[in-house]
């Protein structure tokens, strides 16, 4: 079994740089390019998605891949698929094929206008880079393969880099990712200060480093990881780079990239440092809780739906985060059955999540491809025009709001039963940070789902709002087929949890806890039993069942008792006009107003009333705009910012004094400090 997954995996790796080759050498044949290059990504998308499923299940913690030993120093080609490895590329895997799948239309828009063959290389390398960051085994590679992922997905944020939106958000993107980037340079040389090894294997410092070093690195790891990942308050990168991308870039983004942040939190932190104090687990579990609630409130807030859903992005990390704080706890606290309870809710979560914010972002371009706008203000109706695309949307919107059957519920509600296990043990403060994560997750779950009744009714409902939305009409098939599969997935790992559990389970095992799943009969056929956690159970598959014959049962016995009925159809709440029109609304401004009043201390909330005409009581028109102030960009990172101006404007006059003997003893100062330390050291 495991040399099928070795030659899968290789196999898989040789057609992603084919399909590079074959995007720069197709660069005048536009058509034949997006349907071979995308072709070539399915098939190796199935081919990793198939020996991810082999390695996970064949019970061997490890498997060499690739290994290419260079005559300098510490840069070595060093591939290894361990299980941790193998569920992140099983999610990358089949998301990349229903993104390839979708990119058959979606980019069809983009021949003769765009360099599509320059699009397809960046897009096959970005992915490319994403597999070699989660099967790199030494901190240089891995540093190096991240360095790569972060330019290649930035040179994706500005492909369309005549608009100045794409500028800015690149500019901003960039900056940030660089310097979560030096972060995390900082934390493997503090390591390999004191363990001589970059190796992951034979580079472990728990046992070596001393507590205060550990605090530091973990600190650095966190802000690194936490910055790519888009945790609050470092998540401003986030809501303009996946606005600016194109959608299935954005879908890879938001449901692969960001979570390569997650996959290096649970390498490095448990793996390398070993987790000995609860004030981690403490302080990741603050942060969930902080990007949940705020992220899905700045959701709410948003009009544009790509934004909408980066912000929804920022929550669902905060959930994430809130499974990985309780797991680190656990481990601190040497609960190996709660570490891993939540481990498993975070891992679920973080799969789960791919899935249908993977496939909202493509709903978001299939709007965006049909009514040319993503301005929820200016759609609606759009269910009429685009039948299959609102259907999709809706079921995820369904699976993202926690809602049964779907997989959003089945993450949320183990992340609710870790945080109960554990308040019965707990201390007390411990209990009241639990109650108070509790308490987050059920706001936030609320937040969501008024946000995605938002995004669909007004988006799909009603009358259109514009233009673009009356002539919009349904995407091309492709774009429905890789919609319609990450449905069917949503529906089946929310109605079949145990499957994706059962490949979960080698993961939390080889990582120190203990198997949660152990005692599961029928292994992938007989999947209908009970899910229990912390002595609680629940049936997904019996809920819908007694539901669809519920259902059934008032039909049929309001269909006995009222016999037949005659249809009528007639204007429902016209006020006595002739005819409605999409004025008369209700609008995504204000329904989203009463949210923005209770949180108005955090969005700052200004509106400007605009009249034209020659009097004030009878105005030709009324133009009303309201906008909201981001708490952290104000007074977070403007200040330092301006700080960063002027201390530039202070030192540039005194240091770049255009004098190259001033440049040589620069020079020279730093070369006699670095042997002076490298002396003493």
């Amino acid at each position: 079994m495991l040399f099928y997954a070795a030659y899968l995996f290789k196999s898989s790796l040789i057609l992603y740089i084919l399909a590079a080759l074959i995007a720069l050498l197709m660069t005048k044949n536009q058509k034949t390019c997006n349907i071979l290059v995308n072709s070539i990504c399915i098939l190796s998308a199935l081919l990793g998605a198939a020996a991810s499923v082999l390695k996970l299940t064949s019970g061997v913690d490890t498997l060499p891949l690739i290994q290419v030993h260079s005559v300098v120093p510490f840069i070595s080609i060093s591939m290894t698929i361990d299980n941790l490895s193998a569920y992140f590329i099983l999610a990358l895997s089949i998301l990349v094929c229903c993104v390839s799948v979708y990119s058959l239309g979606y980019i069809s828009s983009y021949i003769g206008q765009r360099n599509v063959a320059l699009f397809y290389f960046l897009y096959t390398t970005f992915i490319l880079s994403m597999i070699l960051v989660l099967t790199s085994d030494n901190a240089i590679f891995f540093y190096i393969s991240w360095e790569v992922m972060s330019l290649l997905s930035y040179f994706l944020v500005v492909f369309e880099s005549e608009k100045s939106e794409s500028q800015r958000a690149g500019k901003l993107y960039i900056i940030m990712t660089h310097l979560a980037t030096a972060f995390l340079l900082v934390g493997f040389m503090i390591i390999y200060s004191y363990t001589k090894s970059f190796d992951f294997g034979l580079g472990s410092a728990a046992a070596i480093m001393p507590d205060s070093i550990k605090n530091i690195v973990f600190i650095m790891f966190l802000i690194g990881f936490g910055t790519k990942a888009g945790i609050i308050p470092l998540h401003i990168w986030l809501p303009s780079a996946h606005p600016a991308a194109p959608s299935n870039i954005s879908a890879l983004m938001s449901g692969i990239m960001i979570k390569t942040a997650i996959y290096g939190l649970i390498r490095f932190i448990p793996g390398c440092l070993g987790v000995e104090h609860s004030w981690w687990g403490i302080t990741i579990l603050a942060l969930g809780i902080v990007s949940a609630v705020l992220g899905v409130a700045y959701a709410l807030m948003e009009h544009n739906i790509k934004r909408l859903l980066a912000f929804s992005s920022v929550e669902n990390i905060g959930i994430i985060l809130i499974g990985l704080g309780v797991c680190f706890i656990a481990l601190a606290q040497n609960n190996q059955l709660i570490s891993s309870l939540a481990l498993t809710a975070a891992l679920l979560h973080t799969f789960n999540h791919a899935l249908f914010k993977g496939g909202l972002f493509l709903g978001a371009g299939s709007i965006q491809y049909a009514a040319h706008t993503r301005d929820i203000e200016k759609l609606g109706g759009l269910i009429k025009k685009m039948p299959l695309t609102g259907f999709f949307v809706l079921c995820f919107s369904l699976a993202i709001s926690a809602i049964v059957p779907f997989n959003g519920f089945i993450s949320e509600w183990l992340a609710y039963q870790s945080l109960y296990a554990f308040m019965i043990n707990g201390e007390t403060g411990l209990n009241i940070l639990f109650i108070l994560a509790v308490a987050a997750l059920g706001l936030a779950g609320a937040l969501a789902a008024a946000c995605f009744v938002k995004l669909f009714g007004f988006s799909f409902l009603g009358l259109s709002r514009s233009e673009q939305a009356l002539r919009a009409e349904e995407v091309p098939l492709s774009m429905n087929i890789a919609m319609g599969i990450l449905t069917f997935l949503c529906l089946l790992s929310g109605l079949f949890p145990l499957v994706a559990l059962k490949l979960i389970d080698p993961v939390t095992v080889s990582l120190g806890g203990s198997s949660i799943f152990s005692t599961l009969r029928g292994g992938f056929l007989i999947v209908y039993y009970p899910l229990e956690a912390a002595g609680n159970t629940i049936s997904p598959l019996i809920f819908v069942i007694f539901l669809v014959i519920f259902i059934a049962l008032i039909l049929l016995a309001a269909r006995v008792v009222g016999g037949k009925y005659l249809e009528r159809r007639y204007g429902t709440w016209d006020c006595g006009f002739e005819a409605l029109n999409s004025r008369m609304q209700y609008s995504a401004t204000g329904y989203a107003k009463p949210i923005k009043i209770v949180f108005r201390i955090l969005f700052k909330p200004t509106r400007q009333v605009v009249m034209e005409g020659d009097s004030i009581y009878h105005p030709d028109a009324i133009q009303y705009k309201t906008s909201y102030t981001s708490i952290f960009v104000k007074y977070l990172y403007h200040p330092i910012l301006l700080a960063v101006k002027d201390f530039a404007k202070i030192t540039k006059y005194k240091i770049q004094t255009g004098s190259i003997h001033s440049y040589l003893l620069y020079i020279f100062i730093a070369v006699m400090a670095m042997m002076l330390y490298n002396r003493f050291l």
